[in-house]
């Protein structure tokens, strides 16, 4: 059984649908408050909640269509090289604790 990972082009589809009908949805509510609000206008209420909805899910798919691409993961494996390199570079930033200091104070008194 082979497991076929999503290609980036299948994820930024992913991200327009979902977005787009999200936004769809939610243009579809803010056209509808919209025009019991102020009126249809010249469009009337079909073409004014239609203009909401289209206008709201084309740019809420784009910006997840976007951000699903970007936020795909890699799954590659890494080599020996890039841990060294990835271990160099946290080691290079790694702070050591301070040593306490130490107050040697006269238990005694001896005057």
């Amino acid at each position: 059984m082979s497991f076929h990972e999503p290609s980036i082009w299948d994820k930024a589809k992913m991200g327009l649908i979902m977005g787009g009908s999200v936004g769809a949805c939610l243009g579809c509510l803010i056209g509808f408050y919209s025009t019991m609000k102020f009126g249809p206008g010249p469009r009337g209420y079909l073409g004014t909640i239609g203009q909401y909805a289209l206008g709201s899910g084309a740019s809420f798919g784009g910006f997840m269509m976007i951000g699903s691409c970007i936020r795909s993961d890699d799954n590659r494996t890494l080599t020996a090289e890039d841990r060294a390199t990835l271990k160099a570079g946290m080691d290079r930033w790694r702070i050591t604790a301070p040593a306490p200091e130490v107050s040697y104070v006269n238990k005694t008194n001896r005057s």
